[in-house]
C-alpha cells in the first residue's frame, strides 16, 4: 500500500495512526495541512515523509500566482514549516532542499510552467523513492541465504517509504528463501505490532 498518493491536484494519506483496524485515507490541499499529517504522524517513515513534503510544496505551487521571486519566498517559508515538523527526518530535508533548489535553478521562464514543473518534480521524487526501494530490495536479497530467519526492526514496509520498503524490501525480494520473520516492538505508536507485523 502507498501511503501518500497525489491524485486530482490533492496529496491522499492513508492514515497510519488506525491501520491497522481501520483503513482511513486523509486529503490534504496546503503545505500547512500536510505539515501537521507529518507532525502527528498521519504518515511516518522517512522516505514517506520526505515525498509527503515534496507533496506539500507542489501543493503551494499549484496555487500560487505572483512572480518568480515571490514564488521562491513562498516555497522557502513553506519548506521552513514542513521541516520544522520532524528535524530528524533525513529524507525530510533533503526532499525540501531539492524543490528548493529546483525551483531556483529552473530555466522556465513562464512562473505557471515552472509551477506545473514543480508538481513533476514532486511526482519524480516520489517515483524514484519507489525504484530505490526495490533495488535496495533485490540488492540485499542475494545476501539472504536459503531458510533464514529474519528478525527487523520498527520499520513497516511500504508503509514507511513512497511503496515497498526498505528493510521490509529486502524479505519482500527474498521472500521465497525466508522461513520465518520476527517484528519487535518500537514506540510511540506500536509500529511493529500494528503495522510491520
Amino acid at each position: 500500500m502507498k501511503p501518500v498518493l497525489w491524485k486530482d491536484n490533492k496529496v491522499h494519506m492513508v492514515d497510519q495512526r488506525r491501520l491497522p483496524t481501520e483503513e482511513i485515507w486523509l486529503t490534504y490541499e496546503t503545505a500547512e495541512a500536510v505539515a501537521d499529517a507529518i507532525k502527528t504522524m498521519v504518515v511516518r517513515g522517512a522516505p514517506a515523509i520526505g515525498v509527503s513534503a515534496a507533496y506539500g510544496l507542489a501543493l503551494e505551487a499549484l496555487t500560487f500566482e505572483g512572480t518568480r521571486d515571490s514564488l521562491i519566498q513562498t516555497l522557502e517559508a513553506k519548506a521552513a514549516i514542513l521541516e520544522a515538523t520532524r528535524p530528524t527526518a533525513i529524507n525530510l530535508k533533503w526532499a525540501l532542499d531539492r524543490m528548493l533548489r529546483f525551483a531556483r535553478t529552473s530555466t522556465h521562464a513562464d512562473v505557471k510552467e515552472l509551477c506545473s514543473a514543480l508538481v513533476e518534480e514532486a511526482k519524480e521524487i516520489h517515483a524514484e523513492d519507489i525504484r530505490l526501494c526495490k533495488a535496495i530490495g533485490d540488492a540485499g536479497a542475494t545476501l539472504i541465504p536459503q531458510g533464514a530467519r529474519v528478525l527487523t526492526h520498527c520499520n513497516a514496509g511500504a508503509l514507511a517509504t513512497g511503496d515497498y520498503g526498505t528493510a521490509l524490501g529486502v524479505i519482500r525480494s527474498a521472500r521465497d528463501k525466508i522461513e520465518h520473520v520476527w517484528v519487535d516492538e518500537t514506540r510511540p505508536f506500536l509500529q511493529g505490532a500494528r503495522l510491520t507485523a
